[in-house]
């Protein structure tokens, strides 16, 4: 399992690489971005460590707790956000292709946010 999510932490930093370069060659929203490559690496941490044996035994309950309202801001974002949260100005979507790619966005960060739940739950309550 831990090779498959390494497998899979790497196509989540190819695919935001590939949108951050969307959203800088839109000239769209800077906070949105600096937002988003943030949130990116803390999933991928929590997910690394998590997943990485020893590593998760020196985290302490703070580090973790930033998931709480990562996730809530995310699916906040994601799901109820403005459709230019979704994707950048200038590209041509419909309403159809919008709702797909929001569902698409929670399905695919959804092993992140499980693995940044399950390591906050291994630290407040022990392995």
């Amino acid at each position: 399992m831990r090779y498959l999510m390494y497998g899979y932490l790497l196509i989540f930093f190819v695919s935001i690489l590939i949108n951050s370069v969307l959203w800088v060659r839109a000239k769209a929203s800077t906070a949105l971005l600096i937002y988003e490559i943030i949130a990116a690496a803390y999933l991928s941490a929590v997910t690394l460590i998590y997943f990485t044996p020893g590593w998760a035994d020196g985290i302490n309950i703070w580090f973790c707790l930033l998931i709480v309202p990562l996730v809530i801001t995310d699916i906040y974002m994601t799901v109820w956000g403005k459709d230019d949260w979704i994707c950048p100005p200038g590209f041509e979507h419909t309403e159809n292709e919008l709702e797909m790619a929001r569902i698409a966005a929670v399905i695919f960060v959804a092993p992140a946010y499980i693995s940044g739940i399950m390591l906050l739950l291994q630290t407040c309550f022990g392995s």
